[in-house]
């Protein structure tokens, strides 16, 4: 077998029918990632004219040391065949020398182990043997993390992901899901909420929304700048999506109103007959509880205005999956169950274009109620969205003695900002 650098469109069309691919694997990625200073080659491993592995690296200079070279989501290859991988890793380790490389990072999309919706381990799944094989041809295994607040790689290692490969229908997903989630997602139709497409001009309402989520739940947004070079260089080939949510008040104080008088009309109905009393109660309370919704939407629009963007969901959309980026959303409107009806729109999107998953992406390892990543678990559990724990991250060290050095320096490096910052 012959290695090579691969063309574009060579790496183009073994990446797309990938089973292990992902956006992290596409040439706009590589494009993406030069706005901050990236470089890249895709290169691959053929079998006479046949394409059997392959990957883009990206590298960047560290300041007084070589070149981070950083496959992300990748080796793309068949990982149960170790002798093809040891092969394309030997002949990797060959081109990085010839790079000036200091090493390697990669994070393969592999199951470490199969794991249930709940996070139950499936037994005798685990991949040992693909971990054994990374050990011996020299790549440092950087841990397997459970809480994301002690993540130190640089894609969470725990995702959760709905298989759509046998789903023909958003019904049929529907039926799979979580009691609790059907009923959000059907009382997210009732709240007059509107999905609209965001495009350059009004990019900044979800910067916006990411803003406030960084801050509630305690994570470093980017700037805005980043969201757009992404956006502007995806849309071209139609590979993201990023959706916002509009909730119309004035809409929903309008709809209760209407609610109250039909309300009021009952009870007069009603007290006109003695054996209906039972009944009368329950539409007195359903008039109490309306009442204050109109006092609280009142007050609403006295302070936001008629309208207003709530909620947010960043997508991405290559290969065999719709990948679940970034999701943003206003705390105090939560309630209105807005990402709930994103989630289910887009798994709609998925199955009618033929992508046989979607990838919610993120969560922790933790399970436990008390944690504090189980909410975003428990929201994706929902969905019917089963757990996935990959093997992780590795790094390919060429350079042994100054990869202690940058590895000494980085900490250093990390301890100084958290000081700084505090």
């Amino acid at each position: 077998m012959e290695f090579v650098t691969l063309s574009q469109k060579e790496f183009l069309e073994f990446s797309e029918r990938s089973p292990y691919t992902s956006f992290f694997q596409m040439p706009l990625w590589a494009e993406v990632k030069k706005d901050n200073g990236w470089g890249s080659y895709f290169v691959g491993l053929k079998d006479g004219k046949k394409v059997v592995a392959a990957t883009l690296l990206l590298y960047k200079k560290i300041r007084f040391f070589k070149n981070m070279f950083y496959a992300p989501r990748g080796f793309l290859l068949d990982y149960s065949n170790l002798s093809l991988l040891e092969e394309f890793c030997h002949e990797i380790q060959k081109f990085l020398k010839d790079k000036n490389a200091l090493f390697l990072k990669i994070n393969p999309y592999v199951d470490y182990q199969q794991r249930t919706v709940d996070g139950d381990i499936v037994p005798d799944t685990a991949r040992d043997d693909l971990m054994k094989t990374f050990e011996k041809l020299g790549f440092r295994h950087n841990g397997f993390y459970i809480d994301q607040d002690k993540k130190t790689d640089l894609e969470p290692r725990w995702i959760s992901v709905l298989d759509l490969k046998n789903i023909s229908s958003i019904d049929e997903a529907y039926k799979n899901m979580r009691s609790s989630t059907k009923w959000r997602i059907n009382n997210s139709h009732k709240n007059s909420l509107e999905i609209m497409e965001a495009d350059m001009d009004n990019l900044y309402e979800f910067k916006n929304l990411m803003k406030h989520t960084a801050e509630r739940r305690e994570f470093v947004d980017r700037p805005l700048s980043y969201y757009q070079n992404m956006f502007q260089v995806l849309k071209k080939e139609n590979l993201v999506k990023v959706l916002l949510v509009k909730i119309h008040f004035q809409e929903l104080l309008d709809h209760s109103r209407k609610m109250l008088e039909e309300c009021d009309e009952k009870i007069i109905s009603l007290k006109e007959n003695s054996r209906k009393e039972k009944q009368l109660k329950e539409v007195e309370l359903e008039k109490e509880r309306l009442l204050e919704k109109i006092r609280v939407l009142e007050e609403t629009i006295q302070e936001y205005g008629e309208e207003k963007i709530i909620a947010g969901g960043w997508y991405m959309l290559y290969g065999r999956e719709v990948n679940y980026l970034f999701g943003a959303s206003y705390k105090q409107f939560m309630k209105y169950n807005s990402q709930y009806l994103l989630q289910y729109e887009m798994i709609q999107y998925a199955i009618d274009h033929g992508y046989q998953a979607f990838n919610f992406y993120g969560i922790d390892g933790n399970f436990d109620e008390s944690s504090k990543g189980f909410g975003l678990f428990d929201f994706k559990r929902g969905f019917n969205a089963c757990v996935h724990e990959l093997v992780g991250e590795f790094d390919l060290i060429i350079d042994s003695k100054r990869y202690r050095l940058y590895q000494f320096s980085f900490s250093l490096y990390k301890k100084l900002k958290k000081l700084i910052h505090r």
